[in-house]
């Protein structure tokens, strides 16, 4: 049974999280704890909790339960990405930086000034100030301006992580019951809690999980501490030999000069892409190198192949990348079009059926929740100026992007996901720019880089994990959803007072890494949202045309594996091939190939049981990694040190 030690001190490790993370990410210490699903400083802690704290509660025979422990990990995984890529850095950056970067010839103040309204922001001169140069001697922080703006961002926020969770409960029974997806990131922290034989001659459970009695497991762990290990020391003393973990490969003849390879090396990577099915791990390495023959094709004809608008890639590619991901939502949802229409009729039975109970949350408050959410998102940016139709139509491709991102990471195990191409830029090449209106572009940019972001941390992945990891685990879904949502507002506060004591002791522009609260905003916000502004674009028929390409080629790949078993190419595959130096591919795809490799020889050779028996090596490539470099965070965060990148996504 969970106690409420369980929440407790998953709370605190919340608040831990929001305070290190923004410390991490602001200071440039190297690594970044919750920028991906699978968040470092979350698995280190958890590790700490369960091989080392548990350990010692089990001698003194005051053990936490498995359940308790996963209760807190899935606390710790929900919130970690909300200080940072997920929405607190670039939230107040997005609010400061057009009142301290404008100047006469960039015209904020004669443009961007006027469109956003007094309540979104501090407009205090000195407020603004003081941010990013850092407060006088002696003098407060003046919080009393950010009360009001991070008020209404954050009922913002909080009806987006609604919309997000409802959609969870919602999705959950076709995905985890009926189609019964592996969930590669919620099986880590099953397995490691997972108990051990009792002690010879005694009663009661193991001091240790099995886990961590795997003599295979430990040999796989060992493998990341080594490289991870030399790594940090050699930043420390140069003199100790080491090795670089990115290699990049560039082409000097025509027309392969057009792009580059990106080789990135990863244990954890490599160790997911043996748990998923060879189909998959095939599909994201072969679908990188179609991308990347596609524009070497392009140059090779002449064809012009143009940058997306504030961002790394190709917008052809970026164009089919969207139309694929809205066309594998529509298909999602097509396939559990019964289980939809059996929960609606439901909905309205008198009294709560069984399935309904189950779930923790009423099918009709998770639909309530869903359009309830949805509404105020649109009313929220009407109220700042947004028109209600280009409010409806970006949010609803941001939640359709996020549904397919979330069956990405549940199906894939793929820690990090990365996008190219924003929910507004694909309104924008539907209806052209001046339509929306100079208000409605400030209002929608904004959104696009304070919600959106990266993709990166998401909370629709993560509730759907959480609710596997309980389900799998005996954890009551009503005491997970409430922890949750504790730990997530928990998280919003603490982070809030973090990054503005922080900005306001040192001065935002004085920081290791300016990017967050200065470089990004500016540059990929407001001088997008001015250039959408001053000079309006037009619709585009031909970025139309190939988000229908992305979408026919994602229904014909759906299509052919639900008709054939022996299909090998998935659909997720095309969906994250991105860009040269952009989306996810081009990151993971070098160790998924190396990890689809070892399992497709382990099976041939060794058969079912050899793989099997080997799966404890991979999961300790996984930990291994993750842990390694949670211990190096831990000490340079004590020596001060910054530009440690061992793990840089």
């Amino acid at each position: 049974m969970l106690r409420m030690r369980a929440v407790v001190i998953g709370l605190l490790a919340v608040a831990a999280l929001g305070i290190i993370t923004p410390v991490c990410d602001l200071h440039w210490i190297g690594v970044m704890p919750g920028a991906s699903y699978m968040p470092v400083g979350s698995i280190f802690l958890f590790f700490f909790f369960v091989f080392v704290l548990n350990t010692l509660l089990k001698a003194l025979k005051i053990p936490l339960s498995p359940q308790e422990l996963l209760l807190i990990y899935a606390m710790m995984a929900v919130s970690s990405g909300i200080p940072s890529f997920g929405y607190v850095l670039y939230a107040i950056g997005i609010m400061a930086s057009p009142f301290y970067y404008a100047n006469p010839t960039n015209r904020y103040v004669e443009v961007l000034h006027k469109l956003i309204p007094d309540w979104m922001a501090p407009k205090n001169p000195d407020t603004i100030r003081y941010l990013y140069e850092g407060l006088p001697k002696g003098m407060a922080i003046p919080y009393k301006d950010w009360i009001t703006p991070l008020f209404w961002w954050t009922l913002l926020v909080l009806a987006m992580y609604l919309v997000m969770f409802c959609l969870a409960v919602i999705v959950r029974k076709q995905w985890v019951e009926n189609e019964k997806l592996i969930f590669p990131l919620a099986l880590v922290p099953v397995d490691m809690v997972k108990e051990g034989e009792p002690e010879a001659g005694g009663a009661g459970q193991s001091l240790i999980p099995s886990f961590f009695k795997n003599k295979l497991m430990w040999l796989g762990f060992l493998i990341p501490v080594l490289i991870y290990s030399i790594r940090g020391l050699h930043f420390y003393f140069p003199s100790i030999p080491t090795f670089k973990n990115d290699y990049y490969i560039n082409f000097t003849d025509k027309p392969w000069n057009s792009i580059t390879i990106w080789i990135k090396l990863s244990t954890s990577i490599m160790g997911f892409a043996y748990l998923i099915p060879t189909s998959l791990s095939f599909s994201i390495w072969f679908f990188y190198w179609v991308n990347r023959l596609q524009v070497v094709a392009g140059a090779a004809m002449g064809f012009q192949m143009p940058i997306v608008r504030g961002w790394f890639t190709r917008s052809f590619l970026a164009y089919q990348q969207l139309g694929g991901m809205i066309a594998f939502a529509v298909l999602l949802f097509w396939a559990m079009r019964r289980e939809l229409a059996d929960t609606l009729k439901k909905m309205f039975r008198k009294g709560a059926p069984s399935e309904d109970k189950k779930e923790g949350a009423s099918y009709l408050l998770a639909f309530a929740g869903l359009i309830g959410g949805f509404l105020f998102i649109c009313f929220w940016a009407m109220a700042a100026g947004a028109p209600f139709w280009a409010v409806f139509l970006w949010a609803a491709i941001l939640f359709l992007t996020v549904v397919v991102i979330t069956r990405i990471v549940s199906e894939s195990g793929l820690f990090f996901v990365q996008y190219d191409m924003f929910p507004l830029e694909a309104v924008v090449s539907m209806t052209g720019s001046q339509v929306i209106g100079a208000q409605g572009i400030s209002t929608l940019n904004a959104f696009n880089h304070i919600f959106p972001a990266e993709g990166r941390v998401l909370l629709m992945p993560f509730f759907l994990n959480n609710i596997k990891m309980a389900e799998s685990s005996g954890i009551k879904r009503k005491s997970l959803y409430i922890s949750m949502w504790l730990a997530i507002i928990l998280m919003v506060v603490v982070s809030y007072v973090v990054v503005l004591n922080m900005a306001y002791r040192y001065g935002a522009v004085n920081f290791g890494q300016t990017w967050w609260l200065s470089g990004y905003p500016k540059q990929y916000n407001w001088d997008t949202a001015m250039s959408y502004i001053t000079t309006p674009v037009k619709a585009s028929l031909k970025d139309v045309v190939f988000m229908g390409i992305g979408a026919a080629v994602t229904g014909f790949l759906y299509w052919m594996g639900r008709v054939f078993i022996w299909w090998p190419f998935h659909p997720i595959g095309y969906l994250i091939a991105g860009g040269e130096l952009s989306g996810t591919a081009c990151r993971l795809w070098f160790m998924t190939m190396m990890g689809w490799l070892a399992k497709v020889l382990i099976v041939k050779l060794g058969g079912i049981k050899i793989y099997r028996m080997l799966m404890p090596v991979f999961l300790g490539l996984i930990i291994g990694e993750f842990v390694t470099v949670g211990a190096w965070v831990i000490v340079d965060l004590f020596t001060g040190a910054k530009g440690n990148f061992l793990m840089w996504l």
